[in-house]
């Protein structure tokens, strides 16, 4: 039997810069990962933030595809230009698979083990250890400490230590394919139509190709399948079709988890993200835990601060011997992202309700040259209810969520 002082599951971004700063401390590191490859398959946009490449540590960008310069909002008939004032509030499409090799070979530098090709099977808790049974060619029995689900939105670890997070998710489709770009900006479209309960992109990664996908909120959907949306975008949208050349590989879906809430402290099997008794414990960091934006769905920067907390405290405790560390996880991440994903939260739901009509409302407050000024400002996609907080207070915006607030207070 092998044995660990931490395990972590799952080798995404999130759970590879935990177990590098579990490894750091001293304590004996394995990271587990159910596919044969890290990184594959891809389940992401792929587009992070300059503060995340600076949080990711890595010295080498050869993960990045291209710097963008900003971003055009499309809504049903109105256009908003966004450019970045600055290199430092520009946005980068990466390569996940490459990105998360990169932050695997740093864990490993630090000491963390890697088993691929093998998936968790059983999580049991007793006689004062906690045991992983995993199956590679046969199985194999595993015991630590500490164990940590990194193993993303429909998290096992999660389920089979009866904790949730989340019991909605976001459903999400992408191709890569040749699009017609002028500049190196996203693009986002919204609507009912085109991505009912979230929005669609078009994110440059060359100067011919972009990845052009969407997610989809299906409590508010006509149709759960967000491929359906994709080929209509694809063949009929006014500006996705005409840009769209018609060939595309590297198709992708993916889950994002909408959290079930956040706050300092979550009630017992509702939100928590720590299980401990005295002699070991469990955690869930990054896409397992919900900590992503519910505004733009981006969870690999969060991922990783959360991920670098998780490593510090699970490591703490198994050197001092006292699992109730553990608990102290659940405070620090609340406390850095909390109050961000609650407000994004609202924000979420409120655009799930909102219609087109108010959506060619809200751009055309958003072009005014002042309002563009303010979120040039203060924009930040890491965190974004600092400009949302400012714009909401806008005159016109705040009588056009006066005659949504019904709607916002009574939908599930």
């Amino acid at each position: 039997m092998l044995e660990y002082d931490v395990v972590v599951v799952g080798s995404g971004p999130a759970g590879c810069m935990t177990a590098k700063y579990a490894a750091k401390e001293g304590v004996s590191t394995l990271i587990i990962e159910e596919d044969a490859e890290i990184g594959e398959p891809v389940q992401c946009a792929g587009l992070i933030s300059k503060r995340a490449v600076e949080e990711s540590e890595l010295k080498s960008k050869s993960f990045i595809n291209c710097e963008l310069k900003g971003a055009i909002i499309h809504s049903h008939s109105h256009d908003v230009r966004i450019e970045s004032p600055s290199p430092e509030k520009r946005a980068f499409a990466i390569g996940r698979s490459v990105f998360d090799k990169e932050l695997a070979k740093e864990a490993q530098k630090e000491g963390a083990d890697i088993i691929l090709g093998s998936k968790v099977k059983r999580v049991k808790k007793r006689a004062g250890e906690t045991k992983l049974t995993i199956s590679t060619t046969g199985e194999e029995e595993i015991r630590a400490s500490v164990v940590i689900g990194a193993d993303g939105a429909r998290s096992g670890v999660a389920k089979m230590a009866g904790m949730k997070v989340t019991k909605n998710f976001l459903n999400c489709v992408q191709v890569e394919g040749e699009y017609e770009m002028d500049e190196a900006f996203a693009e986002i479209f919204v609507g009912k139509t085109i991505a009912p309960g979230f929005f669609a992109w078009a994110i440059p990664i060359n100067e011919d190709v972009a990845r052009i996908g969407l997610c989809i909120d299906k409590r508010f959907s006509p149709h759960p399948n967000p491929l359906l949306f994709l080929k209509r975008n694809l063949s009929e949208h006014p500006v996705i079709a005409r840009k769209y050349k018609g060939s595309s590989s590297n198709f992708t879906v993916g889950t994002i988890p909408i959290p079930v809430g956040a706050g300092l402290l979550r009630r017992r099997g509702r939100g928590q993200t720590v299980s401990v008794d005295k002699e070991g414990g469990l955690m869930l960091v990054g896409d397992a835990a919900a900590q992503v934006k519910p505004v733009t769905g981006g969870g690999v920067y969060y991922g990783m601060k959360c991920g670098k907390i998780a490593g510090e405290i699970a490591a703490k405790a198994c050197l001092t011997g006292d699992m109730k560390v553990l608990n102290a996880y659940e405070r620090r991440w609340r406390k850095e992202i909390g109050k961000e994903i609650a407000f994004g939260l609202k924000v979420h739901r409120l655009r799930c309700v909102i219609s087109d009509k108010d959506f060619d409302t809200i751009f055309r407050t958003l072009s005014q040259d002042a309002v563009l000024q303010l979120i040039k400002r203060k924009g930040d996609m890491d965190y974004p209810s600092v400009v949302f907080r400012e714009f909401l207070k806008h005159p016109r915006l705040i009588k056009l969520m006066a005659m949504n607030i019904l709607k916002y207070l009574y939908t599930k």
